[in-house]
């Protein structure tokens, strides 16, 4: 039997397949993209597909706020790692009826880099705000994010978040994100979205008083 006949063999099957089809069937679209809580049922079963796709879907944007949080790559990629672990651990434990997967996702990333910063007690780097995947409220803080046309614009900002309280630095980080509403943020912190919002503008005014000495009280 020569290679060509062979192929045709094995070939026979899915084609017969797609002929018992019903007519326009093979037009279909895409299947739609599985839920957070679809995926995140699937993790609890101990599906390492289901936890493939959903940690891809998180990885970068909880990244980038554990990494503003460390200051250091090598650090927030740890946090990330034992973040996930957690999430694939306590999967079972997630009540949708208290609040969706994404932020009980963020809040035990938030949760894994609070217990490190004060088991630790880092003194985190400066990680600039302007990085990618980060950029200031619209609005407010908006003006100042368009001020950080340079790397010395950037650090002085960074270096600005860090002297604020950790509960202001957590606000910033994740609003400014893009990811996350105060809402979302308020399930992640445990805040009510009131004290949130409250926490964002105090701090965007001491980012801004901050800023503006660092420039030598110039406007």
């Amino acid at each position: 039997m020569t290679a060509t006949a062979s192929l045709s063999l094995t070939f026979l099957p899915v084609l017969a397949e797609a002929l018992d089809e019903p007519a326009g069937a093979a037009e279909a679209g895409p299947a739609p993209a599985p839920t957070d809580q679809a995926l995140l049922e699937g993790v609890s079963r101990g599906d390492q597909d289901a936890f493939a796709v959903l940690y891809g879907r998180y990885e970068r944007p909880v990244f980038g706020v554990l990494l503003r949080m460390a200051g250091r790559r090598a650090l927030a990629e740890e946090w990330l790692q034992e973040a996930f672990t957690r999430v694939w651990l306590g999967a079972a434990s997630h009540d949708p009826t208290r609040g969706q997967v994404k932020p009980w996702i963020y809040a035990i990333a938030v949760n894994t880099a609070r217990t490190e910063l004060g088991r630790k007690h880092l003194r985190t780097p400066h990680v600039p705000l302007d990085q990618p995947g980060l950029a200031l409220e619209q609005g407010g803080a908006a003006d100042m994010a368009a001020r950080l046309d340079d790397d010395r614009r950037a650090n002085a900002m960074a270096e600005a978040l860090r002297e604020l309280p950790l509960f202001h630095q957590e606000v910033v980080v994740l609003r400014c994100s893009r990811e996350l509403s105060f809402a979302e943020i308020s399930e992640i912190t445990g805040a009510p979205v009131g004290t949130l919002k409250s926490r964002f503008h105090r701090a965007v005014a001491a980012l801004r008083e901050a800023m503006a000495q660092r420039r030598g009280g110039r406007p």
